[in-house]
């Protein structure tokens, strides 16, 4: 790859449970590879002092995370990143900016998330006690991406992890420098 680095950008609903696959693929590859990095969604917040939750602030967070996922990749870096960023505009970014980008959709049903909720998200968004919530009152685009893995059911984690980079060994995708 020329040390042109890979972007890894697992997207999905909150709670669909991109952090955790995002993460466990990281502790996978980490022991083959040096120059990896796993960045959340949340400290992408926390890093840029993104305390607005509205769709454009939403958009805007999403091009300053694919902004330093650039920066990296192009020092030849393997970056996996989660977040949410559903957004066409995101897309067509990405897709734009990255030399080699890899994009996995984490399924989940509403009903699902609905039944996970662990942070009270959805059940306080439904009741109108707060707003912005991707998937309540603020639509999402579908993505048209290189995997989906399908997350309904919170099992086998690795192994979903494993489907990407079973994914990446199909289609010649190196991550290792």
């Amino acid at each position: 790859m020329n040390n042109n680095g890979l972007v890894i950008w697992i997207n999905g609903l909150s709670g669909s449970g991109k952090s955790t696959i995002g993460s466990t693929l990281y502790n996978i590859i980490k022991n083959d590879i040096s120059n990896v990095v796993y960045l959340d969604g949340d400290s992408f917040r926390e890093i840029f002092g993104q305390s607005k939750y509205d769709k454009d602030s939403r958009i805007q967070a999403a091009f300053l995370r694919a902004k330093l996922c650039e920066l990296l990749s192009k020092q030849g870096i393997v970056v996996i990143a989660s977040t949410i960023s559903l957004f066409n505009e995101v897309y067509a970014f990405n897709k734009q900016i990255f030399k080699h980008y890899i994009e996995i959709y984490i399924e989940c049903s509403m009903e699902e998330l609905i039944k996970r909720d662990q942070k009270g998200l959805y059940t306080n968004a439904l009741s109108g006690k707060i707003k912005d919530v991707v998937g309540i009152d603020i639509d999402y685009d579908m993505p048209n991406p290189d995997l989906i893995i399908d997350n309904n059911k919170q099992d086998n984690l690795i192994a979903k992890a494993r489907q990407i980079i079973e994914y990446m060994n199909q289609n010649n995708i190196k991550y290792i420098k």
